[in-house]
């Protein structure tokens, strides 16, 4: 499975479309659009935000529903010091906010 696939995937369980992933990883929608086609291939750097966003969103969706998912990354969160995901994803964070998804699996809340 390509990048592109993987990321269409993982932002489709938890209900993200193209403007939601522009905002988390700070591109545009058209670039988002053009590497969900291929036709664009991410710089290195982006590479490796995409495959952070693509591990959160994977066990997010194991974690959550879609709607709730998707609300609960932009939604201020507790156990992340009230930062909302997306903001944390955005400042390359994604530890935290893998370790948020972990706890709330557990069933452990701030």
């Amino acid at each position: 499975m390509t990048i592109a696939e993987r990321l269409e995937h993982a932002a489709t369980k938890v209900e993200l479309g193209g403007g939601d992933l522009a905002r988390v990883l700070e591109t545009s929608p058209r670039t988002i659009a053009r590497w969900l086609n291929q036709g664009a291939t991410p710089r290195p750097h982006a590479r490796e935000r995409l495959l952070e966003l693509i591990a959160v969103l994977e066990l997010l969706s194991e974690t959550l529903r879609p709607p709730a998912a998707h609300d609960w990354l932009f939604t201020p969160n507790r156990s992340l010091d009230h930062h909302k995901p997306v903001e944390l994803l955005r400042e390359g964070n994604f530890r935290s906010v893998l370790g948020a998804i972990d706890a709330l699996a557990d069933g452990v809340f701030a």
